[in-house]
């Protein structure tokens, strides 16, 4: 009987234990249990941490390989906006005021179209005229609009421009009305001199009558470039008969050449360094395919320096020609502006030396 009593004592000790274990689960299912905290020791930490900075390095390199990749890839694109960037840089630095010299009766048919293209990249532009046009910003001048005067007109304008917009710009370009001007081409001939050099730039014809050296003056038809320092000197020696010739009636480009040069102010070389004009007197095509047979051809005849009639004679970076008619100016446009060759290799943008006064060298006429 006591067996049995023990029996059943030991069954519902196991009862009592189940019961209990399964409401602990219950308890631990329905509230959860509380997970146990868990410290890293330093050494842990620290191998975390260069884990960490390892992957990050890997994807870092990763993604700088990849944006070279890129670059090289899409390197014409590249270069472009380079160029552009340094166009604008020199627009910043290398401040260009533009004036034409133009009548009335070419308002419309030339000085406008002119102003629609290439006179929209200078830094400022103005046409010298007798009377307003509302398309243009005219300047008027008090001197008839003939030929003969010409000299006196080139005075007048180049005195008002000293005396009221010499803030305006750092170089001072005179052009006709059938001339166009590459405006970002002729900021980089000028970039290497300072404006406070008494210096300018066209294309160089020999000065006659005088055995003095580098006498030479500038076409006016593919137009001159004044320094600031250039245009105060002349201005200033305009009223000086022994500088200037008084008189109005006489060639522009060169009673401006001969008062420029005793005024001090020196006739630069504007050749590139394979020697190749960047001002021209006449249109491309003169240059590229010459029909003159002759060396008695006037600018064969009165170049200062040789010049050539080939191919390879015009400068990479041209900076003006003369005798453009009006169409053509949309033609330059477009060919320099807009147009573009397949598969044209990039071309690496830079800037030419800094020349300082006494690294000036003007070659001699070789002509």
């Amino acid at each position: 009987m006591s067996e049995l009593k023990i029996t059943l004592e030991e069954q519902r000790q196991e009862h009592l234990v189940a019961v209990t274990k399964k409401r602990d689960d219950l308890h631990v299912f329905l509230a959860g249990s509380r997970p146990s905290v868990y410290r890293f020791s330093r050494r842990q930490l620290l191998l975390m941490v260069l884990f960490c900075g390892s992957v990050l390095i890997v994807l870092y390199a990763y993604w700088d390989v990849m944006i070279l990749t890129t670059l090289a890839v899409n390197g014409g694109q590249d270069n472009r906006v380079s160029s552009e960037q340094l166009a604008l840089k020199l627009e910043k630095e290398v401040r260009v005021l533009c004036w034409v010299l133009t009548t009335p009766k070419y308002h419309k048919s030339r000085a406008v179209h002119i102003q629609r293209t290439w006179g929209k990249r200078c830094n400022k532009i103005y046409f010298m005229t007798s009377e307003p046009d509302e398309e243009l910003e005219t300047i008027i001048l008090s001197k008839p609009d003939k030929y003969e005067l010409l000299w006196g007109k080139t005075k007048e304008a180049f005195t008002y421009i000293y005396e009221n917009k010499l803030d305006e710009a750092d170089w001072f370009m005179k052009a006709d009305d059938d001339t166009y001007v590459f405006v970002e081409n002729l900021r980089h001939l000028l970039y290497p001199y300072s404006p406070d050099m008494p210096i300018y730039f066209g294309f160089n014809f020999k000065m006659l009558n005088t055995n003095q050296k580098n006498a030479s003056y500038m076409s006016g038809g593919s137009g001159y470039v004044l320094s600031r320092e250039a245009l105060r000197l002349f201005v200033h020696g305009l009223n000086d008969s022994s500088k200037c010739r008084q008189q109005d009636d006489s060639p522009e480009d060169v009673e401006a050449g001969a008062c420029l040069f005793r005024s001090g102010v020196t006739a630069g070389d504007s050749r590139d360094l394979k020697l190749r004009y960047r001002f021209f007197p006449m249109a491309p095509f003169g240059q590229l395919i010459s029909h003159y047979t002759g060396m008695d051809f006037w600018l064969f005849t009165y170049a200062y320096y040789n010049p050539r009639a080939c191919m390879d004679c015009l400068a990479e970076y041209p900076v003006a020609f003369h005798y453009v008619p009006p169409e053509d100016l949309y033609v330059f446009d477009y060919l320099s502006y807009n147009f573009d060759l397949y598969g044209r290799q990039p071309v690496v943008e830079y800037l030419p030396e800094k020349i300082a006064p006494d690294q000036l060298v003007i070659p001699p006429s070789d002509n």
